[in-house]
């Protein structure tokens, strides 16, 4: 089957990720041209990291290998969205608070505060950089990142990563609880 008419039987064509002209000026090839690239290789046959070297071998720049094997693999129907090489799943959650970076860093990673606005579940700190990142586990398998970034004056994000969920539905579920977390977390730092 072409690969656009197998891409869409999948989802979208070409991918949403990127437009098509922002990854041609990026790579000097769009969707079209990595795909028959990779088609050509029987890549579909290689495992994520394989396809990501490849890529990068015919001069594809290496975050944009990444980026290429992933929807190629989705195009395939070998990676569900949010799903991860190792076929666990990951989420993302982000929020702009109205206090400085040093403010949201100290209110967020402090043990105590952490009882008011934490989703319920086990979690253990691994590292903690002030200001910038904190990391940790959560319940017992999964991963948590968070990254802190200044966004102007008086404005502040916190950035969360889950990875290692062991069930797509599992993406939604994170997502829902730890945007309610965030929002408590506005409360208490702006309150």
């Amino acid at each position: 089957m072409p690969v656009k008419a197998q891409a869409a039987e999948q989802g979208e064509w070409p991918p949403r990720s990127y437009r098509d002209e922002k990854v041609k000026a990026a790579t000097g090839k769009g969707w079209m041209g990595w795909f028959v690239i990779l088609n050509n290789a029987k890549a579909s046959t290689l495992p994520h990291k394989e396809i990501a070297r490849l890529l990068h071998e015919k001069g594809c720049p290496a975050w944009w290998s990444q980026m290429i094997a992933v929807e190629y693999e989705r195009a395939r129907g070998g990676r569900k969205k949010n799903e991860r090489a190792g076929g666990t799943f990951a989420v993302n959650a982000t929020k702009v608070v109205p206090v400085s970076l040093s403010e949201l860093f100290a209110a967020a990673t402090d043990a105590e505060k952490r009882k008011e606005w934490f989703p319920a579940g086990a979690f253990e700190e691994t590292s903690k950089t002030k200001d910038k990142y904190w990391r940790g586990r959560w319940k017992k398998e999964r991963k948590l990142e968070f990254g802190f970034y200044a966004k102007g004056e008086g404005k502040a994000q916190i950035a969360l990563e889950i990875s290692k969920l062991p069930a797509e539905a599992d993406v939604e579920k994170e997502r829902a609880a730890w945007k309610k977390a965030f929002a408590k977390l506005e409360t208490l730092v702006t309150a």
